[in-house]
């Protein structure tokens, strides 16, 4: 917005058309008593250039993930995003885009949408994609709601362990006062067993909800599950409700492959960068049949009276989520220029380059895990295989390794006892096609010695 600054005479003809004579007269309703009778302590005027020196100079006491090296993961990763996204989505079109409710001045928001479902399918091998959710946190409590408003009769959800805990604790939040009970799968060895999850499953179970990889990087077995929930008898058979992150999609096994009824995650490793954790978008799909319960917006494609393409919101009316208990969702919108960017980012790098971002991103945690583990002190928690994340156990609080590592001018992983008390020994990193060796070497060297100060840190 410009800054346009008023001169003596524009203020002398503002006050003359209200009929005041000086600027005190605006704040004559505000008793004597309690103005201010001297001139404000505040420093003098400086010039633009002296302003924008001060911004830098505090912004420069920030520590970003892009300049120095992070292993930081556990839901949101440091990816490269090329540049043609943000000019892209910086567009007026997009920015100024916002209800697509009237499809005869919304064609090009419509159009972005579809073209974003028809990725996001093609993806995990769904057939019905929403417009987006807010993050996979809502997205996964709108799954299990969803289950449940098909499977009427059910009482109960198993969510593995291995779920992010910030995703169960926003569908806690959703289940709060909600007849369903939320039943949580441990983990064994860093991935849910089929035993664990058969002696939970009956006629009144909803859905059960993997992520895979699943919060500890490692690899759910996905298919024996997804057999497993196929054998029951269809008036027992729940909801399989997969959580996966996209950029893992390119080399994994999709969800819709092995009989997956909901796919879902977020979205913000395509084309989103981290920032404070947000903001980001989910990714929700399903099965055709399923369509008219699915939570948000769809964009579907038809045609006009003279034949011509055209995208119109298709199945749900927006009248329909306001009508309280019988809406399919509260949640009515969608992260329209997130999921924008996230359709930019699978356009612009396809299936090979997301392949090769994917690959990279294995192939350095890997040689990060066996580096790592020659450490005297430092072993693996799990021996599951994993894709670009891994758990380690430190011979120290792993809070005090994160604050150490700080001072040598690294974001180490994410210490797990924030999440899981018992597991304070424990860091979770993250590895990513940014990643290079002289990070990784930088690492190695600093938690090294944080190691061998192992008893000196614990004194402390």
């Amino acid at each position: 917005m410009p800054y346009t600054p008023h001169t003596p005479q524009d203020r002398e003809e503002m006050l003359k058309a209200i009929g005041l004579e000086k600027m005190e007269d605006l704040f004559r309703g505000v008793p004597k008593a309690i103005r201010l009778d001297r001139p404000l302590n505040i420093p003098s005027r400086k010039s633009e250039a002296e302003i924008l020196g001060e911004f830098e100079r505090m912004a420069s006491k920030n520590l970003r993930l892009d300049s120095r090296p992070s292993f930081l993961g556990a839901g949101s990763y440091n990816r490269f995003v090329p540049a043609a996204i943000d000019y892209l989505a910086s567009r007026g079109e997009f920015n100024t885009a916002y209800t697509p409710y009237q499809p005869e001045v919304s064609q090009g928001t419509l159009q972005a949408i579809f073209e974003y479902q028809t990725l996001i399918c093609r993806l995990t091998g769904m057939e019905i994609s929403n417009a987006s959710m807010y993050e996979a946190g809502t997205a996964v409590a709108e799954s299990v709601l969803m289950a449940h408003a098909i499977r009427d009769s059910s009482k109960k959800v198993l969510v593995s362990e291995g779920v992010h805990p910030e995703y169960r604790r926003v569908l806690e939040t959703y289940l709060r006062n909600h007849p369903l009970e939320l039943v949580t799968i441990p983990i064994s060895e860093g991935v849910t067993q089929l035993n664990a999850i058969e002696g939970q499953i009956g006629l009144d179970t909803a859905a059960v909800v993997i992520q895979s990889p699943n919060f500890f990087g490692s690899i759910e077995d996905g298919p024996a599950i997804g057999k497993l929930l196929q054998s029951k008898p269809e008036e027992a058979r729940p909801f399989f409700v997969v959580v996966a992150d996209p950029v893992s999609l390119a080399l994994l096994e999709p969800p819709g492959a092995y009989g997956a009824n909901i796919a879902l995650g977020d979205g913000q490793p395509l084309g989103n960068y981290p920032a404070y954790g947000g903001p980001t978008f989910g990714y929700f799909t399903t099965r055709m049949t399923h369509v008219r319960k699915v939570p948000g917006r769809i964009v579907g494609e038809t045609k006009d009276r003279d034949g011509n393409r055209g995208y119109v919101l298709t199945f749900q009316t927006r009248e329909q989520h306001i009508r309280r208990e019988r809406a399919t969702s509260n949640i009515c919108t969608n992260q329209g220029l997130l999921s924008l960017r996230g359709a930019m980012y699978l356009s612009l790098l396809g299936e090979a380059g997301l392949r090769e971002v994917a690959e990279a991103s294995v192939r350095m945690a890997h040689h990060a895990h066996a580096r790592l583990t020659q450490i005297p002190g430092v072993k693996a928690v799990f021996q599951a295989p994993f894709f670009f994340e891994f758990a380690l156990r430190l011979p120290v609080d792993a809070e005090h390794a994160y604050d150490h590592l700080a001072l040598h001018g690294i974001t180490g992983g994410l210490p797990l006892g924030r999440y899981f008390p018992e597991r304070r020994h424990e860091m979770l990193f993250a590895c990513t096609e940014l990643t290079r060796l002289e990070h990784l070497e930088h690492l190695t060297i600093a938690l090294k010695e944080i190691c061998q100060r192992a008893p000196a840190l614990a004194s402390h």
